[in-house]
């Protein structure tokens, strides 16, 4: 059985690992990648033993384990068949060629895990070590860091497998590493680029001090500029590589032009538009030849949260319970239905509630439009495709019975749910009732964006395959809208029935009459017309449901139905309601003309799969929509428990309102245990509902990212002024906690929980403390390095590059971290905030 291959062929992640599937993939799509072979991971897996059972709750047993599986690994000698078809794949290569070997495991390089420095890599190799090299690069499956970063991930250990890439080794004159979107800043126009004279190990280490320039692709512009003075530089050995003093002519000097900068930042974005994500790249410089030697996904980027999505969705501000509710379901289904999509999406979270108002992370909505599912280049090329698309897509023909069949469950349960009566609860009763009807709505939520975003996504295919077959743009459109009419959406039923009211009201002048003295005096006086009463009580026990807000707190159509009263009066007085019959039979038979137009246009192959495609669209739309009427279900429910709670407090004199309720959150409505609030509970509904009303009267800021906030300014000299250290942005968050200083392995033991780590740099081996830390403070380093990498995986603030950071830190020390900005203040010194 052949293990070896080529870069020329393209297999599949489980079987070339992370990095060689990506380096296989950028050969592919004809970036300059120097020439190499990938030992394939199903060499690993037939050769070598499973892991043991590892003790992770006893470290010391654990670094044992770790350490008897590499030493098994490493010492088990490679069959002669397999080297001898090494050999040959080496022949290949001129007989001078030195070699990059490294590590490519089936975890690594994956959208949601780096394995940043997990495992090992050997550069400058001779074609007689790279047998060796092969080896210990299996062995470092199991190094201790690796097998922690694992568990951390969620990763099956006994699934681990490992390829190994083996690279012509570039002679680089510069190297170092590029993000297609800056990390730090999170602006999607920016490139960051970092790099250095000789390979690119100084960068990649995240030690040495390096040049930087941030590149906004926008305008074509460098923007950012940081040349420091660079100390040392990597180069080749006679075997393996070295580390030099940098001479002193170039210390200052920037390791790169203007020209190069800019060719980077853009082959950066051109390798982001072929992935469809941001991708961290490696590159090198050689004989004045940008080469690519490395990419993959960003794991993060920091949100971007404006109105721009959010104001027609949440036009007004919101009570904190509404939102602490559909936040958290919110949340929950948008990890499920990005898995079942298999999108990676590296910026959270979706939605904020600032000052009341919800503000979208405008970054997500421009992340997820660069991922096309179906990349529609040609009619001809979508035919050979097609075998790959019904595999590939095949959850989104599975997904609308399912969630039939489910909803008839959240149906039951709702029903259920909605027949409680409130009379005898106690306290510890409404809590039960709240969480079960919180379980309830999370579950059913759970496919619901991805039930929303298949619909964006299948809409959008729908119109570039009518553009590519009809050849304009208008006319594509016009198409899409002809067949999208016949979808049939529920809130089209629902303004039907309303019309139908209105032409029932119409007919009886003393019922028109009364309906214009507006919903609330109607109301009272609706007995006086019982036939028009009986079909309107009809109405609202099928629709009384339907939130006039998106927020709980407002009443529904069934407690408030003097609002659908004054919606009939409109519908009744402006002279459309004979149009409604009408215009649904007319959009079934129009869209019924347009698929059948287009199916005439499209090549016989491919008529089967239109049709799907347009069927598809048109459930999708309908069940976008139901699946919004279904969950406002819950609107009505929690709207009535929360009052029946209230009410028995203000009969306890705790409220005045009993729907003050909606200015405690989650977890403070369910801690609610006796119908006797404490003072700190009912100062907070104070404070809250005062912040809510007057945000009523402010008008929202549109952007909460100022224009240009976190992108580095000014050279880092490490001075102090007035209890303010600036370093280098790596990862962005604040927090203010207690210092630990980390001088080396010594002192990880007595690392307490929630602490500030301060450290010269870090690596690999120190992955566990960012479990336990709140920041990271290090003296070296940039957004690149290790730390900066994996604190934003993590999730937690870091400032990179304080200079003497371990003698002006001691441990014990409280400080704030503004990982944005890069900014360390001591809490025991007043600051001011400096201008952005």
């Amino acid at each position: 059985m052949t293990y070896i291959t080529g870069f020329e062929r393209l297999l599949n992640i489980e079987e070339d690992g992370g990095k060689g599937h990506h380096l296989k993939q950028l050969t592919a799509f004809g970036f300059n990648v120097p020439e190499g072979v990938v030992v394939g991971a199903s060499f690993y897996r037939e050769n070598y033993p499973a892991p043991p059972a590892f003790t992770y709750e006893d470290e010391a047993k654990l670094g044992e384990q770790c350490e008897e599986m590499a030493e098994k690994v490493s010492s088990m000698p490679l069959p002669e068949a397999f080297a001898s078809e090494l050999r040959e794949h080496l022949h290949r290569f001129p007989a001078e060629t030195r070699y990059a070997v490294r590590s490519s495991s089936t975890y690594e390089d994956l959208a949601g895990a780096a394995f940043a420095g997990q495992h090992e890599t050997f550069l400058n190799v001779t074609a007689d070590e790279v047998a060796e090299k092969v080896r210990e690069c299996f062995a470092s499956l199991w190094q201790k860091h690796a097998v922690l970063y694992r568990r951390y991930q969620g990763f099956s250990q006994e699934g681990a497998s490992m390829a190994v890439v083996i690279q012509r080794m570039i002679a680089a004159e510069t190297a170092g590493v590029a993000f297609s979107v800056d990390p730090v800043s999170g602006n999607l126009d920016y490139v960051l680029v970092e790099g250095n004279y000789g390979v690119g190990e100084s960068v990649v280490g995240g030690e040495a001090v390096t040049d930087s320039w941030v590149v906004d692709t926008s305008q074509g512009r460098i923007v950012e500029r940081r040349v420091s003075e660079k100390e040392y530089y990597v180069v080749p050995a006679e075997r393996g590589v070295k580390t030099r003093l940098l001479p002193p002519e170039y210390r200052e000097t920037p390791c790169l032009s203007d020209e190069q900068i800019l060719e980077i930042a853009g082959v950066a974005k051109k390798i982001e538009r072929e992935f469809q994500t941001p991708q961290d790249i490696e590159w090198a410089y050689a004989d004045g030849r940008l080469y690519i030697l490395q990419a993959r996904p960003q794991t993060t980027i920091p949100p971007r949260f404006t109105r721009d999505e959010s104001a027609e969705r949440f036009p007004e501000p919101l009570t904190p319970l509404t939102w602490s509710y559909v936040e958290d379901a919110f949340n929950a289904s948008l990890e499920h239905s990005l898995r079942l999509m298999n999108v990676h999406l590296p910026t959270r979270p979706w939605f904020a509630l600032r000052n009341c108002y919800v503000y979208g992370n405008q970054n997500a909505v421009r992340l997820l439009a660069l991922n096309k599912p179906i990349e529609l280049r040609t009619v001809d090329t979508l035919v050979d495709e097609l075998t790959f698309i019904e595999e590939k897509f095949r959850w989104v023909m599975e997904l609308p019975n399912a969630w039939m069949r489910d909803l008839d469950t959240y149906l039951i349960r709702v029903g259920k749910l909605g027949a409680v009566s409130f009379d005898g609860f106690s306290a510890p009763d409404f809590q039960r009732y709240f969480k079960e009807l919180f379980s309830t709505a999370k579950e059913y939520f759970l496919p619901n964006i991805a039930i929303s975003m298949t619909q964006g996504f299948l809409t959008r295919t729908l119109f570039e395959y009518i553009a590519a077959v009809k050849g304009d743009l208008y006319e594509a459109q016009t198409m899409l809208k002809q067949i999208i009419t016949a979808s049939g959406t529920k809130t089209g039923q629902i303004n039907r029935e309303l019309y139908e009211l209105a032409k029932e009201a119409k007919r009886t002048p003393e019922l028109m009459s009364l309906l214009a003295e507006g919903g609330k005096r109607a109301l009272a006086g609706l007995d006086c017309f019982p036939d028009f009463a009986a079909s309107f009580r009809s109405f609202i026990d099928n629709y009384g449901h339907r939130e006039i807000s998106f927020d709980y707190y407002k009443p529904t159509w069934a407690e408030a139905p003097e609002v659908v009263l004054d919606l009939i009066h409109l519908a009744a007085t402006s002279g459309k309601q004979e149009k409604a019959g009408k215009k649904e039979k007319l959009g079934k038979m129009v869209s019924l003309k347009a698929t059948q137009e287009l199916l005439e246009l499209s090549p016989k192959p491919l008529r089967y799969f239109v049709n799907e495609l347009v069927r598809l669209t048109l459930t999708y739309t309908y069940i976008d929509d139901l699946e919004h009427f279904q969950t406002t279900r819950v609107n009505l429910l929690a709207r009535r428990a929360v009052g029946a709670l209230g009410t028995k407090l203000v009969n306890a004199g705790q409220l005045t309102d009993p729907y003050d309720l909606f200015f405690l959150v989650k977890e403070e409505l369910e801690s609610i245990d006796s119908f006797e609030l404490s003072t700190e509970m009912r100062e907070k509904i104070a404070l809250r509902k005062e912040a809510y009303l007057r945000a009523y009267e402010q008008e929202p800021a549109w952007d909460l990212t100022k224009e240009g906030e976190g992108m580095p300014t000014g050279e880092n000299d490490g001075e102090e002024s007035e209890g303010l250290l600036r370093g280098i942005p790596g990862s962005p968050g604040e927090c203010e906690g207690v210092i630990y200083v980390v001088r080396g392995p010594e002192d990880f033991a007595n690392m307490p929980d929630q602490a500030i780590l301060v450290a010269r740099t870090t690596n690999p081996a120190w992955t566990p403390l960012f479990y336990k830390a709140k920041g990271l403070i290090t003296e070296s380093g940039g957004p690149l390095s290790h730390g900066a990498v994996t604190a934003r995986e993590v999730g937690i603030p870091a400032v990179m590059c304080v200079r003497g950071a371990l003698k002006r830190f001691k441990t014990g020390e409280r400080v704030r971290l503004d990982g944005r900005r890069g900014h360390v203040h001591r809490t025991s010194v007043q600051t001011r905030t400096p201008a952005s």
